[in-house]
């Protein structure tokens, strides 16, 4: 398991979904959250700088693969974030693994895969020949409108897209995405829970988050005017919320 070290000060760990990985996904905001936490940046199976036997994935595989980096690290409890499909890996892991986790927040996360889901996932994978049309499905349904009208042009979106390649990684990350479903253990979760949801979202869209509210026992909700991809969109918001949240008495 590879991961990344930063900053000082209480332990935060940030978990990737569906992507190249951690460094990836929240390259951009570790020096923002590492100005007043040490932040753990987990490089999960399928990632590009995982070495993995490239066998199918399960969400509890991925959760315990956070708790081993939670439990090398050595500093426990500590604070747990994951974006997207990694909203369903930490709250798997806060609930097999609670003497790890003190605060716990799901961004942009689900506790079950639905039809509308599962339709737009085999739309996706049924791209993977060509990578041009593979990144514009996916940054059309991870993007807001608003956001992807403010960009100067296509050529941007596409550079965007450019990024979302359907590497052998990222289908098989998109095939657990397909299968995820963890209700029976999100009940377990005693964790304190701030559940973040994105509006509008189409890519696991906003009542995804909120059912991951509703089976949580000890969380709260709040809604951010965003696409899926809030960490690229309201980067400096998302930062402020959850120090707030992990920093509050």
């Amino acid at each position: 398991m590879r991961y990344s070290v930063s900053g000082s000060g209480p332990v935060l760990v940030l978990v990737h979904g569906v992507g190249k990985g951690g460094q990836a996904t929240f390259g951009h905001l570790v020096d923002d959250f590492a100005k007043r936490n040490t932040v753990l940046v987990p490089e999960l199976s399928a990632s590009e700088a995982a070495e993995d036997d490239g066998s199918d994935l399960t969400v509890e595989q991925l959760a315990e693969e956070v708790s081993a980096v939670i439990a090398d690290f050595g500093t426990e409890p500590v604070d747990l974030l994951g974006f997207s499909l990694g909203g369903a890996v930490v709250a798997a892991t806060a609930a097999l693994h609670p003497e790890q986790i003190r605060r716990l927040i799901p961004v942009g996360g689900l506790v079950e895969t639905d039809a509308y889901m599962k339709n737009l996932i085999g739309l996706t994978l049924s791209q993977s020949h060509d990578p041009v049309a593979f990144g514009r499905v996916l940054t059309t349904t991870a993007f807001s409108p608003k956001y992807i009208n403010s960009l100067p042009n296509l050529d941007e979106v596409d550079k965007a897209g450019a990024e979302l390649s359907p590497s052998k990684g990222r289908i098989r990350q998109l095939e657990l995405l397909v299968r995820v479903e963890i209700r029976a253990l999100v009940e377990k979760v005693r964790a304190e829970t701030l559940v973040v949801g994105c509006n509008p979202d189409a890519a696991v869209p906003t009542h995804h988050s909120v059912d991951l509210h509703d089976t949580i026992p000890n969380s709260t909700y709040v809604e951010m005017d965003s696409g899926h991809m809030v960490i690229f969109e309201k980067p400096a918001e998302l930062v402020e919320l959850v120090h707030n949240f992990v920093h509050r008495p």
